[in-house]
Protein backbone atom coordinates (compact mmCIF):
# COMPACT_ATOMS: atom_id res chain seq x y z
CA UNK A 1 0.00 0.00 0.00
CA UNK A 2 1.26 3.20 -1.22
CA UNK A 3 1.89 6.23 1.79
CA UNK A 4 0.57 8.96 0.95
CA UNK A 5 3.60 11.41 0.47
CA UNK A 6 2.09 14.72 2.06
CA UNK A 7 1.90 12.87 5.06
CA UNK A 8 5.51 11.88 5.43
CA UNK A 9 7.90 14.64 7.09
CA UNK A 10 8.89 17.11 4.56
CA UNK A 11 12.49 15.83 4.66
CA UNK A 12 11.10 12.50 2.44
CA UNK A 13 8.45 14.38 0.65
CA UNK A 14 9.99 15.96 -2.24
CA UNK A 15 12.50 18.80 -3.70
CA UNK A 16 11.92 22.22 -4.90
CA UNK A 17 13.45 23.14 -8.26
CA UNK A 18 13.26 26.57 -9.93
CA UNK A 19 15.15 26.22 -13.25
CA UNK A 20 15.28 24.70 -16.41
CA UNK A 21 16.33 21.01 -16.26
CA UNK A 22 19.41 21.78 -18.97
CA UNK A 23 21.72 24.61 -16.95
CA UNK A 24 22.79 26.87 -19.23
CA UNK A 25 25.38 29.63 -17.61
CA UNK A 26 24.18 31.75 -14.84
CA UNK A 27 20.98 29.52 -14.69
CA UNK A 28 19.94 28.98 -10.85
CA UNK A 29 20.78 25.28 -9.63
CA UNK A 30 18.91 23.69 -6.84
CA UNK A 31 19.91 24.53 -3.57
CA UNK A 32 21.64 22.40 -0.76
CA UNK A 33 20.23 20.34 1.81
CA UNK A 34 17.08 18.34 1.95
CA UNK A 35 14.35 18.32 -0.20
CA UNK A 36 11.43 20.56 0.12
CA UNK A 37 7.67 19.58 0.60
CA UNK A 38 5.14 19.92 -1.98
CA UNK A 39 1.49 21.36 -1.45
CA UNK A 40 -0.93 17.87 -0.60
CA UNK A 41 -2.92 18.62 -3.74
CA UNK A 42 0.72 18.83 -5.94
CA UNK A 43 2.42 16.13 -3.99
CA UNK A 44 -1.45 13.88 -5.52
CA UNK A 45 -1.20 15.20 -8.76
CA UNK A 46 2.66 13.76 -9.05
CA UNK A 47 1.72 10.68 -7.39
CA UNK A 48 -1.24 10.19 -9.72
CA UNK A 49 0.00 10.75 -12.64
CA UNK A 50 4.04 9.82 -12.10
CA UNK A 51 3.69 6.35 -10.30
CA UNK A 52 1.72 4.08 -12.93
CA UNK A 53 4.42 5.52 -15.58
CA UNK A 54 7.20 4.63 -13.62
CA UNK A 55 5.30 1.05 -13.14
CA UNK A 56 5.35 0.73 -17.20
CA UNK A 57 8.79 1.87 -17.33
CA UNK A 58 10.26 -0.06 -14.78
CA UNK A 59 7.84 -3.42 -15.80
CA UNK A 60 8.69 -2.98 -19.04
CA UNK A 61 12.46 -2.85 -18.90
CA UNK A 62 12.24 -5.79 -16.72
CA UNK A 63 10.43 -7.89 -18.99
CA UNK A 64 12.40 -7.79 -22.15
CA UNK A 65 15.71 -7.69 -20.15
CA UNK A 66 14.80 -11.19 -18.51
CA UNK A 67 13.39 -11.89 -21.80
CA UNK A 68 16.77 -11.48 -23.44
CA UNK A 69 18.88 -12.71 -20.83
CA UNK A 70 16.47 -15.71 -20.82
CA UNK A 71 17.08 -16.61 -24.53
CA UNK A 72 20.65 -15.43 -24.88
CA UNK A 73 23.01 -14.86 -21.86
CA UNK A 74 24.38 -11.88 -20.28
CA UNK A 75 26.34 -10.86 -22.82
CA UNK A 76 22.27 -10.21 -25.32
CA UNK A 77 21.29 -8.85 -21.87
CA UNK A 78 24.06 -5.70 -21.86
CA UNK A 79 23.72 -5.40 -25.89
CA UNK A 80 20.06 -4.65 -24.77
CA UNK A 81 20.74 -2.20 -22.22
CA UNK A 82 23.32 -0.72 -24.68
CA UNK A 83 21.02 -0.09 -27.50
CA UNK A 84 17.43 -1.06 -26.69
CA UNK A 85 17.19 0.80 -22.88
CA UNK A 86 16.59 4.33 -23.93
CA UNK A 87 14.40 3.73 -27.33
CA UNK A 88 12.51 1.26 -25.67
CA UNK A 89 12.09 4.03 -23.03
CA UNK A 90 10.97 6.71 -25.16
CA UNK A 91 8.73 4.09 -26.94
CA UNK A 92 6.62 3.26 -23.43
CA UNK A 93 6.94 7.39 -22.91
CA UNK A 94 4.77 7.47 -26.07
CA UNK A 95 2.31 5.45 -25.49
CA UNK A 96 1.36 7.03 -21.84
CA UNK A 97 -1.62 8.28 -22.20
CA UNK A 98 -0.74 12.01 -20.64
CA UNK A 99 2.43 13.76 -22.14
CA UNK A 100 5.37 12.94 -19.76
CA UNK A 101 8.63 12.46 -19.97
CA UNK A 102 10.64 9.64 -18.23
CA UNK A 103 13.89 8.93 -17.45
CA UNK A 104 15.99 6.40 -15.40
CA UNK A 105 19.46 7.94 -13.75
CA UNK A 106 21.77 7.93 -10.95
CA UNK A 107 24.67 8.73 -9.43
CA UNK A 108 26.83 5.49 -10.90
CA UNK A 109 25.38 5.80 -14.64
CA UNK A 110 26.82 3.85 -17.55
CA UNK A 111 25.82 5.43 -19.99
CA UNK A 112 26.61 9.17 -20.19
CA UNK A 113 23.07 9.94 -21.68
CA UNK A 114 21.63 8.45 -18.25
CA UNK A 115 23.52 11.35 -15.77
CA UNK A 116 21.58 13.22 -13.44
CA UNK A 117 20.63 16.58 -13.98
CA UNK A 118 21.70 18.99 -11.25
CA UNK A 119 18.07 18.92 -9.87
CA UNK A 120 18.11 14.71 -9.97
CA UNK A 121 21.35 14.66 -8.65
CA UNK A 122 20.40 16.40 -5.45
CA UNK A 123 17.67 13.95 -4.85
CA UNK A 124 20.14 10.99 -5.42
CA UNK A 125 22.75 12.29 -3.50
CA UNK A 126 19.58 12.93 -0.45
CA UNK A 127 18.91 9.33 -1.38
CA UNK A 128 22.01 8.33 -1.06
CA UNK A 129 23.18 9.83 2.52
CA UNK A 130 20.23 8.17 3.84
CA UNK A 131 20.94 4.91 2.70
CA UNK A 132 24.16 5.15 4.57
CA UNK A 133 22.63 6.53 7.48
CA UNK A 134 19.17 3.71 7.60
CA UNK A 135 18.54 1.88 4.29
CA UNK A 136 14.94 1.78 6.12
CA UNK A 137 14.64 5.27 5.87
CA UNK A 138 15.04 5.58 2.15
CA UNK A 139 11.15 6.17 0.64
CA UNK A 140 10.03 4.10 -2.20
CA UNK A 141 8.77 7.63 -4.08
CA UNK A 142 9.02 10.79 -3.56
CA UNK A 143 7.91 14.06 -5.32
CA UNK A 144 8.56 17.59 -6.00
CA UNK A 145 8.46 20.92 -8.18
CA UNK A 146 10.36 20.43 -11.32
CA UNK A 147 11.22 23.49 -14.16
CA UNK A 148 9.16 26.17 -15.37
CA UNK A 149 6.40 25.28 -13.35
CA UNK A 150 6.07 21.44 -14.11
CA UNK A 151 6.25 18.56 -10.71
CA UNK A 152 8.61 15.67 -10.61
CA UNK A 153 8.31 12.30 -9.20
CA UNK A 154 10.81 9.73 -8.11
CA UNK A 155 10.89 5.89 -8.14
CA UNK A 156 13.52 4.57 -6.55
CA UNK A 157 15.41 1.65 -7.90
CA UNK A 158 17.25 -1.12 -5.91
CA UNK A 159 19.48 -3.75 -7.75
CA UNK A 160 18.15 -6.98 -8.11
CA UNK A 161 19.96 -10.06 -7.71
CA UNK A 162 20.27 -10.18 -11.82
CA UNK A 163 21.48 -7.07 -12.29
CA UNK A 164 24.86 -8.27 -10.48
CA UNK A 165 26.13 -10.13 -13.81
CA UNK A 166 26.54 -7.11 -15.22
CA UNK A 167 27.09 -4.66 -12.37
CA UNK A 168 28.27 -6.44 -9.07
CA UNK A 169 32.04 -6.78 -8.11
CA UNK A 170 34.51 -7.78 -10.25
CA UNK A 171 34.97 -11.50 -9.62
CA UNK A 172 31.29 -11.84 -9.95
CA UNK A 173 30.92 -10.14 -13.39
CA UNK A 174 32.24 -12.82 -16.78
CA UNK A 175 35.45 -11.75 -18.14
CA UNK A 176 33.43 -11.47 -21.37
CA UNK A 177 30.89 -8.62 -20.34
CA UNK A 178 34.21 -6.69 -18.57
CA UNK A 179 35.61 -6.86 -22.07
CA UNK A 180 32.18 -5.71 -23.44
CA UNK A 181 31.59 -3.02 -21.16
CA UNK A 182 35.17 -1.71 -20.99
CA UNK A 183 34.44 -1.27 -24.52
CA UNK A 184 31.43 0.22 -25.10
CA UNK A 185 31.93 2.58 -21.26
CA UNK A 186 35.54 3.26 -20.83
CA UNK A 187 34.16 5.88 -18.09
CA UNK A 188 31.89 3.28 -16.67
CA UNK A 189 30.66 3.70 -12.89
CA UNK A 190 27.71 0.71 -12.39
CA UNK A 191 29.87 -1.68 -11.16
CA UNK A 192 30.58 -2.96 -7.68
CA UNK A 193 27.31 -2.98 -6.39
CA UNK A 194 25.70 -5.61 -4.07
CA UNK A 195 22.02 -7.04 -4.68
CA UNK A 196 19.49 -4.74 -2.56
CA UNK A 197 21.53 -1.75 -2.84
CA UNK A 198 19.68 1.84 -3.88
CA UNK A 199 20.64 2.09 -7.85
CA UNK A 200 18.99 5.57 -8.52
CA UNK A 201 16.04 6.48 -9.75
CA UNK A 202 12.87 6.38 -12.29
CA UNK A 203 12.28 10.04 -12.67
CA UNK A 204 8.70 11.45 -14.08
CA UNK A 205 8.24 15.13 -15.64
CA UNK A 206 4.73 16.49 -15.53
CA UNK A 207 4.29 19.07 -17.22
CA UNK A 208 2.40 22.37 -15.81
CA UNK A 209 -1.18 22.35 -15.57
CA UNK A 210 -2.80 25.45 -17.23
CA UNK A 211 -4.65 26.49 -13.52
CA UNK A 212 -1.46 26.55 -11.82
Amino acid sequence: MRTALHRLPAILTGVVVTAVASCAPGDPEPEDGPPDALPAAEAARALELGAPAADALVQGLVSRLTGVMGEAGTVAALEFCSEEALPLTAQIQDELADPLDVKRTTLRWRNPENAPDPWEERILRYLAELEELDPDAVPAELTGEGPDGSLRYYRVLRVAPMCLTCHGADDAVDAEVREVIQGRYPDDRAVGYEAGELRGVVRVEIPAAEDR
